[in-house]
């Protein structure tokens, strides 16, 4: 089984877990059993486990599984903005839109750090400082001055968790796309 179906397999058990609950603590649940799943499945596939490659095949997929769980939850969230924007009040649960934003922002800043943990571990297997390598790390500094910038903005500038949640997300997405096209762009 391949990494990238490793990674969707634990998307859907988010997506049915996601479904399935109906509490409020469902978001957590989810992503906590999707997390797992991606974990238990990657070390029951391979049977040689050296200690580097797995570390860092599984921060990467846990990092795109966050990714992934973010994109859900925003789009969860603009259904709700445009439920309420409506007027339609009734069918939406007492659980904030705000507080969601904030929640889907900490998700980001925890796919950040196993994006983050990924490089540190492909550094740890490379013997040899590559251009794929100080690209990626380019990258997730990159995405690390985002995250703070934003962060900054949040707490001391008073900008919308919303817009920082949205503007987050989309500069999370370029960074992990130029993070995996790199070695298509180097090679």
């Amino acid at each position: 089984m391949s990494f990238i179906s490793q990674v969707t397999i634990s998307i859907v058990i988010y997506y049915i877990m996601r479904v399935s609950l109906k509490h409020e603590k469902s978001l957590y649940t989810a992503s906590l059993i999707a997390a797992i799943s991606y974990v238990v499945i990657y070390l029951s596939t391979y049977d040689l486990i050296n200690l580097l490659p797995t570390v860092h095949f599984m921060v990467t997929g846990l990092s795109l599984l966050f990714i992934f769980i973010a994109y859900n939850e925003i789009i969860i969230l603009e259904r709700k903005v445009r439920k309420i924007k409506k007027g339609e009040l009734v069918s939406l649960d007492s659980f904030s839109v705000e507080k969601s934003y904030k929640i889907v922002f900490k998700l980001l800043g925890l796919g950040l750090i196993f994006l983050s943990f990924a490089l540190i571990s492909g550094f740890s297997m490379q013997s040899i400082f590559t251009a794929n390598i100080v690209f990626k790390s380019l990258f997730t500094i990159i995405a690390w001055l985002i995250y703070v910038i934003t962060l900054i903005g949040i707490k001391y500038f008073n900008f919308p968790i919303k817009y920082a949640t949205r503007s987050l997300f989309v500069a999370m997405w370029a960074v992990l796309i130029a993070y995996f096209m790199n070695s298509f762009f180097v090679d």
